[in-house]
């Protein structure tokens, strides 16, 4: 009885040993699960979205506002010249002056027709790199000339009469009520007077100026200096007094009045600008900023550096510009207000 028992015992303990085993074994095994879960779970709940800004445009960096309300159009392309000045007659027929360009000496003024044609008005010996083109308002034409230092007034059939020949780098010219020419020298930063027949006269000098380069009229007889270098816009009154209205970010080349407004191409921007002298206002109504070839509204348009500028008796704008960096060949845009 005694060793029944016992191994009765022995197997009750035997089978209780075994029994323990197993449930350790899932005991250990379920907690590993459990983590590889927790760590899923924290890897999703940390997940971060990365946002990255983009670079400021050309025309973003400029810091003006943008106009859409004039549309820009090709009137000619392909004018074997370099961009010098450009003005336009009662009769809507334009002439360009070649300002030249690398082995292209620019000693001529074209004359450019309604219906496209190209031809020359005037030309002589001493015209080389052409800059201003202007009328008066009996008709001549007058024309500065960078490379020669001189200055020439153009009748109405083409003949030249040098009426300067000692202004260093002569620029940006306008006309007073009393016939009298102010010419600016690029070379000097200098404002200078010729009177009808007279020799030129040095005028106004300011330190400020760095590198003249347009000319504006308004109809008080205020004259506006647009630097070429570093994009600063002077006031000059007939007393010669010299203020600083406006700086613009890049260099501007050209400018021109119409009805309060200064419109101003800048070379180093590839937009067109117009100031509002009344209130400072200033905003871009052409170009994106950036050379190119296009037309369409505002900052669709795109162009090459734009320099000389006129406008038409009725506020039509006329522009000329190179090929991408380049001087040439000449393309003239028409910008036409129309919201």
């Amino acid at each position: 009885m005694i060793r029944r028992s016992t191994l009765l015992t022995l197997l009750v303990l035997l089978a209780a040993s075994c029994g323990s085993g197993d449930v350790g074994g899932d005991t250990t095994t379920a907690p590993s699960a459990t983590t590889t879960t927790a760590a899923t779970t924290t890897t999703a709940s940390t997940s971060t979205t990365t946002t990255t800004s983009l670079p400021p445009t050309p025309l973003e960096e400029l810091g003006y506002p943008v106009s859409n309300d004039w549309v820009v159009e090709t009137v000619i392309a392909g004018i074997d010249s370099g961009t010098g000045g450009l003005a336009i007659d009662a009769d809507g027929v334009l002439y360009q002056g070649d300002f030249g360009y690398p082995d292209h000496v620019g000693d001529r003024v074209y004359r450019i027709q309604p219906d496209g044609t190209v031809e020359t008005f005037a030309s002589v010996l001493e015209m080389q790199s052409l800059t201003m083109t202007t009328f008066g308002p009996d008709g001549t034409l007058y024309q500065s000339s960078y490379g020669s230092d001189h200055v020439f007034a153009i009748s109405p059939d083409g003949e030249v009469e040098i009426i300067a020949d000692d202004i260093r780098g002569p620029t940006g010219i306008v006309i007073l009520d009393d016939g009298t020419l102010v010419v600016e020298s690029y070379d000097t930063n200098t404002l200078y007077r010729i009177p009808p027949g007279g020799e030129p006269e040095e005028w106004v000098f300011d330190r400020r100026f760095n590198g003249t380069n347009g000319l504006a009229l308004d109809p008080d007889g205020i004259i506006y200096v647009i630097d070429f270098k570093d994009g600063g816009l002077f006031s000059v009154d007939q007393e010669g007094t010299v203020e600083k209205i406006h700086k613009f970010p890049k260099p501007t080349s050209h400018g021109v009045y119409f009805d309060g407004w200064l419109y101003i191409t800048s070379r180093g921007g590839y937009v067109v600008y117009r100031y509002e002298i009344a209130t400072g206002y200033a905003e871009i109504i052409a170009g994106n900023g950036e050379p190119g070839e296009s037309d369409g509204r505002g900052s669709e348009s795109a162009f090459g550096r734009p320099n000389a500028i006129t406008v038409s008796p009725d506020g039509t704008l006329y522009i000329n510009h190179g090929s991408g960096f380049d001087n040439d060949p000449v393309t003239i845009k028409r910008i036409t207000y129309s919201p």
